[in-house]
């Protein structure tokens, strides 16, 4: 009798062995959707604060222990620059993945079998498996390419209903779960709009050029301070941007739903000055692409400049989402595109500067492209700059 026991005990272990449940995340720095039956890569994502899973799980055999009716799905990693593409494929043993393989495709890395499962007969289940719809979006306005597997026919809706072409059911599974959200959060759910990274530091190195005579390379570090402080009566937070021989401080608060860029105290050899801005540059936490934040306000310094009070006017737009390379590394990064007018009237300057900034997710600006045409008297200089990150803490 205790023999049997130990025996149906192995056995009943040896079948759960075999059996891995495939679980759904969204990831919201990328807005897309992955899948996965590796229990240690779901421990590991279910500890990574851009990874939420979406409720969507269903069961699948480990790939080594397919049976004769099931077909290994194997997993490719797909990372692309142009058209920016960080996103996975899931295919069919005898159908995707050896010819996928032989291709050698550039960007396309092998990742070895996740599952196996049953497959649709023309389009349907057996009765009793569970159809696993797929949908497939195209990258555009800075997503990425994105397929997203569905445990239910109104989840697989409303991914087409946000722009996911449906493909129809490609899984056949048992125990399936549907998504506990049928909408796709928006496009940057908080990671686009932000201006302030709490305690992160940049090594930023400057190269310009102005009518065309280059000037020395410069190097500054950038420190994102968390540390609240009092300004003109306002707790902000500190951008501090120290370079040989000055410091400069820009000012943040933090309202909530938005940041706020209230002015610049800078230190040098010759003292301390500060500028106000009035009104702030608000900055949405949650931007789309595509959006536009119009600004128009004063500048004042304390002590008075030379030029008197200044106004500025312009735009900032988010261009896309998409991964940029410097030397400090490859990152996601939202791109803007920043257009403003800079007036002195008493002096009769004019500046007319267009940046296009690529602000690393959680990190900081690691790289911004700047052209700057400035009228006085009736002459006008024009200048390039180029601010690449060298260095993250």
């Amino acid at each position: 009798m205790l023999t049997t026991l130990a025996a149906l005990t192995l056995g009943a272990s040896s079948v759960q062995a075999q059996t891995v449940t495939v679980v759904e995340y969204y990831n919201k720095a990328l807005d897309a959707y992955f899948i996965t039956g590796k229990a240690p890569e779901q421990s590991t994502l279910d500890g990574v604060a851009d990874f939420q899973r979406t409720g969507m799980t269903f069961q699948a055999t480990v790939a080594t222990a397919a049976t004769s009716a099931q077909t290994k799905i194997c997993r490719f990693y797909i990372s692309v620059a142009s058209p920016y593409t960080s996103s996975h494929f899931y295919g069919r043993q005898g159908t995707d993945c050896e010819s996928l393989l032989s291709q050698k495709i550039a960007g396309f890395s092998w990742e070895d079998y996740d599952f196996a499962t049953s497959q649709p007969v023309g389009g349907t289940c057996a009765s009793g498996a569970t159809a696993i719809y797929r949908g497939f979006r195209a990258g555009a306005n800075g997503k990425t390419s994105n397929h997203r597997y569905s445990a239910s026919q109104a989840t697989y809706n409303a991914a087409i209903l946000k722009g996911y072409v449906g493909e129809d059911a490609v899984f056949c599974a048992t125990a399936a779960t549907a998504a506990t959200t049928t909408t796709t959060p928006p496009s940057g759910s908080g990671d686009c709009g932000a201006t302030f990274f709490p305690n992160k530091k940049l090594t930023l190195q400057t190269t310009s050029s102005t009518l065309g005579v280059a000037s020395p390379v410069l190097t500054a570090v950038r420190t994102y301070d968390s540390t609240p402080i009092v300004f003109r009566g306002r707790t902000v937070s500190q951008v501090i941007d120290t370079s040989p021989g000055s410091t400069s401080a820009t000012m943040v608060e933090d309202t909530g739903s938005s940041y706020s860029e209230i002015g610049v105290r800078g230190v040098s050899a010759s003292g301390t000055s500060e500028t106000y801005f009035t009104p702030p540059i608000v900055y949405p936490k949650s931007v789309a692409v595509g959006q536009r934040v119009d600004f128009t306000r004063s500048i004042t310094s304390n002590p008075a400049s030379p030029n008197g009070t200044g106004t500025q006017t312009g735009s900032i737009t988010l261009l896309a989402k998409e991964s940029v390379t410097v030397p400090a590394g490859t990152f996601t990064a939202c791109k803007f595109l920043t257009d403003q007018v800079t007036q002195y009237p008493s002096v009769g300057s004019n500046s007319h500067t267009v940046a296009t900034s690529w602000i690393a997710i959680n990190v900081g600006i690691v790289r911004a492209d700047i052209t700057d045409t400035t009228t006085v008297a009736g002459f006008n200089v024009t200048g390039t700059s180029q601010l690449l990150a060298t260095k993250v803490e």
